[in-house]
Parts: C-alpha cells; structure tokens; sequence
C-alpha cells in the first residue's frame, strides 16, 4: 500500500520548477506545472540519466542527454530516442505540502 511522503510546501515549487524525493529508495522529481503536480522516476528510460536535469517545454521534459521527450502529465514518449515511457507517481496536496505516493502509479 502506497503511503504518503511530504515533499515540500504547496508555495516553495514554483511554477515550472521541481522537488527531488526519495521513496523507498526510488529518486523521484516532482513538478510544478501550472499550479498541478507531477511525480516521475527521475530516470530517462533511455539511457538511465536523471530527467530532472532536462529542458522543461510545457508539460514536456526533454532529457539532456539524448533528447528523448516526454510528456510529465502521462509520462508517454514524445519524442525518441526513448520507448518506454517514465514511471509516475501519484500526487496531492494536503494541509498545505505536496505529497507524493511512495508506490508508482499502475499504467
């Protein structure tokens, strides 16, 4: 059962910015996009290197090192080189913190 894990403070992400967390020894970046966030493994599923690193374009993160694009609302491919797309994580807001699910989301 996934639980809960505070990241930060709704109004310390700003938008287009993000948060690293660990949960259950996973990295996971969580994003500000427009006020909505979004939790993924921060690996590109390419070559393994940390997405979190990348060009945020919208709701797209381009990776830096190949420039695989993915979409962080669905985590699909939307560019490659990349095939499979980025594990997600659930998220919410609750008394104020963003909080994001220890266990990935079934896609």
């Amino acid at each position: 059962m996934s639980e809960w894990i505070d990241v930060a403070p709704v109004d310390s992400i700003a938008d287009g910015e993000h948060r690293l967390v660990d949960t259950a020894g996973t990295e996971v970046a969580i994003f500000n996009l427009d006020g909505e966030f979004f939790a993924v493994e921060n690996l590109c599923t390419h070559e393994e290197v940390p997405i979190a690193d990348g060009e945020l374009d919208d709701d797209c993160i381009t990776c830096p090192l190949h420039e695989a694009q993915f979409c962080l609302r669905t985590g699909e491919v939307m560019e490659p080189p990349a095939e499979d797309p980025l594990t997600r994580f659930p998220t919410r807001v609750h008394g104020g913190m963003v909080q994001v699910g220890s266990e990935p989301l079934d896609d």
